[in-house]
């Protein structure tokens, strides 16, 4: 049930390609291997990055990006792309095979490199499915290692002023220890820093145990 979930939901791709027969080649092969799917084609950089700027809230999963248009070309492309920081995984198509220029565009950032002429449907919906995942996969470690740094300092920060308020009253109490007034109110002011300690502590447990939840239900 989860796997045709999954299937079902609407899988929204931007393909910038400015070559006519490729790109119908393309759209058949992505109909084929989503049937839920919604394509929007650009065929220069500049048109596309015309639609970026018009847009408030960029909704889209995926981007494959075909690395000769007329506008631009090469890593200079690649590197447009990804500057406009989109937070959506890129697969490069490309009409000829480059092992250093694909080493170059993974070493960028994008998620793969296919060769139009060995592109099918299955290799495509692979590619696509794997950059899904691993760019989920990242988001969820983004997310977890930002909710651990926040942990770290509380831990490292918030936990100290009470601790040592604590440790400052306790040497009062011991180096005043006959006074019986003075006592009572430092051992009252111990008990609000305790209770501000304790819900500190609790609110680390509470923020840990979050990271858990999201875990096993993932």
């Amino acid at each position: 049930m989860e796997n045709e979930q999954k299937e079902k939901k609407l899988l929204s791709i931007i393909v910038l390609e400015d070559n006519d027969g490729d790109f119908v080649l393309i759209e058949d092969y992505l109909i084929e291997a989503f049937k839920t799917i919604e394509i929007h084609r650009y065929e220069t950089f500049d048109e596309f990055k015309k639609f970026k700027e018009a847009t408030d809230d960029f909704k889209y999963d995926l981007i494959l990006l075909d690395l000769n248009l007329h506008d631009f070309s090469g890593i200079e492309l690649i590197e447009k792309v990804l500057s406009a920081k989109l937070h959506v995984p890129v697969i490069i198509l490309t009409g000829y095979s480059d092992l250093t220029l694909a080493k170059e565009s993974l070493k960028l950032g994008v998620e793969d490199f296919l060769i139009k002429d060995e592109i099918s449907p299955g290799i495509l919906h692979k590619s696509i499915e794997f950059a899904l995942s691993r760019s989920l996969f990242i988001k969820h470690i983004q997310a977890q290692n930002e909710k651990l740094s926040r942990i770290a300092w509380t831990q490292s920060h918030i936990v100290r002023a009470p601790l040592a308020r604590i440790l400052g009253i306790i040497n009062l109490i011991e180096a005043d220890k006959d006074n019986m007034d003075d006592l009572m109110f430092w051992l009252k002011q111990l008990r609000i820093s305790s209770n501000e300690m304790d819900g500190i502590v609790t609110k680390i447990i509470e923020d840990a145990q979050e990271i858990n939840w999201k875990e096993e239900n993932e």
